[in-house]
């Protein structure tokens, strides 16, 4: 195992003379396993290591044997321990994820944090042959591309190392038996309650007796194959965006589209989601239907569009020309500025896009597409079934398209006084699931339409009304 590590290192430049070195020990065999190696050849690389534990509180009694545990180990080899308590089932009330997913965030938040207060200059993860092929066919069932199923990378950001990555799980336990290495089982890795857990002790095991025996390595090959090509395609995306003259680092970005048009269609979607990506603050989220949005929009006959995507990121059509920004300061009827949005308990991504009429707006991830025009009174016409008539001058400006926030109100067609909108939404038994991506058009004061729902009663159009604004789905 040793040799197949020191191999690892070399080929990825994964270590520098005298690094500074935090390595992520959980009490698992990985983990552990990963940290006598490192003790093992650390005086080859003069390397200083350090023990870096995250207490997930997940677990209770279990979690703080763990810690124990590590940090014993730690303090045995003479190694400085650091370590954080948080607590992942509380976190999951106030925030929207898995376990799995809160726990990764808080653990890599955990890390950066010591990597700032200790200098250090590398941090050394645990992750195995096996664990890349479990990763590798999650990303495969939740629909990635080849960003995701090029698999977890040796070496990220310059920071992260995984010098186990091609040492197998069994590789790993006879190194731990030979050398009387002891460590804590995590009695959760069994728990069907974990996707990547079923993938493990029931898929895997599956598909390697029944279809193919060489499994893990097969799909591991794959990965690496994948993962050359990506970096291809993302040197490449680069190179061109550079010669474009385009700086990410600025709020808008616009394209010819001309020249987008002339790439070939794996460089348009490579580039087209990096732009996006630049405007998240995650640098997340941005899926594949976003990406096939921006294309429709920018490869359609119709000159002019705007689309209102996550994390107020707006993508809008002139002409010949293609703009990406972020809406870092737009402004909801309730007052917020937040990227996220809390709606019933509920975190969504919050989209905002401002109507400046004439225009059309696509709301990628409601899958519905708006026409904002002025009409003469001779145009109205109530019987239409996805459109409605507003008075402008009866309008708070300014206008947008967004999501429901919590508090939002409206005085439906007919009535007197206002009701909360989720009452309307239990009331036309939508799933709460869904309530917090359906799009609302609202101006400063309140909610004016909930598609094919409700009307304000506040824009009615009446005898004194003097100019008509149509609102139409289409």
């Amino acid at each position: 195992m040793l040799k197949r590590v020191r191999e690892t290192i070399e080929k990825h430049g994964m270590l520098s003379y005298g690094d500074r070195v935090g390595v992520a020990v959980s009490g698992g065999p990985d983990s552990v396993a990963l940290l006598n190696a490192l003790i093992m050849i650390a005086p080859e690389y003069g390397i200083q290591l350090s023990v870096l534990h995250l207490n997930h509180g997940i677990r209770g009694e279990a979690s703080d044997n763990d810690e124990a545990f590590v940090r014993e180990e730690a303090k045995s080899k003479g190694i400085p321990f650091r370590s954080k308590s948080v607590s992942v089932p509380d976190i999951r009330k106030r925030e929207k994820g898995s376990l799995e997913d809160i726990s990764r965030k808080e653990r890599y938040r955990f890390f950066e944090e010591i990597f700032q207060e200790d200098s250090l200059d590398k941090i050394a993860l645990g992750h195995n042959l096996d664990d890349q092929a479990e990763t590798v066919i999650i990303k495969f069932l939740r629909g990635s591309g080849m960003e995701g199923l090029r698999g977890m990378l040796p070496v990220r950001d310059g920071i992260y190392i995984r010098p186990l990555i091609n040492v197998a799980r069994s590789e790993i336990a006879s190194f731990l038996e030979k050398e009387g290495i002891g460590f804590v089982r995590d009695a959760s890795n069994e728990s069907g309650q974990f996707l990547r857990n079923r993938i493990r002790n029931e898929m895997i095991p599956e598909l390697r007796d029944n279809y193919n025996n060489a499994l893990v390595d097969t799909i591991n090959r794959t990965a690496t194959i994948l993962r050359i090509e990506d970096d291809f395609i993302q040197k490449t995306v680069e190179g061109i965006l550079a010669d474009w003259g385009i700086s990410r680092d600025e709020n808008e970005v616009r394209i010819e589209i001309k020249k987008l048009t002339t790439l070939h269609e794996a460089l348009r979607q490579r580039i087209i989601k990096e732009l996006l990506e630049d405007k998240t603050s995650s640098k997340k989220g941005i899926g594949y239907r976003h990406v096939r949005a921006v294309m429709d929009l920018a490869e359609g006959e119709n000159v002019s569009g705007v689309l209102s995507l996550p994390f107020h990121v707006t993508v809008g059509r002139e002409y010949d020309t293609i703009s990406i920004c972020r809406n870092e300061d737009v402004r909801h009827s309730s007052g917020a500025k937040s990227r996220r949005n809390v709606f019933e308990g509920e975190t969504t991504e919050g989209f905002s896009c401002q109507v400046k009429i004439p225009c059309r707006i696509t709301v990628p991830d409601a899958e519905m597409s708006f026409c904002f025009e002025f009409v003469e009174g001779n145009e109205i016409d109530f019987s239409l079934g996805n459109a409605v008539f507003i008075d402008y001058n009866k309008i708070v400006p300014p206008m947008y398209i967004r999501n429901v926030r919590e508090g939002d109100r409206i005085q439906p067609f007919g009535m007197e006084g206002t009701k909360k909108l989720s009452d309307i939404f239990i009331d036309k038994k939508i799933p709460k699931g869904k309530r917090g991506h359906i799009p609302l058009v609202a101006d400063e004061k309140s909610v004016l339409w909930i598609p094919q729902i409700a009307l304000s009663q506040r824009v009615k159009i009446t005898d004194m009304t003097e100019k008509v604004v149509k609102a139409e789905i289409i």
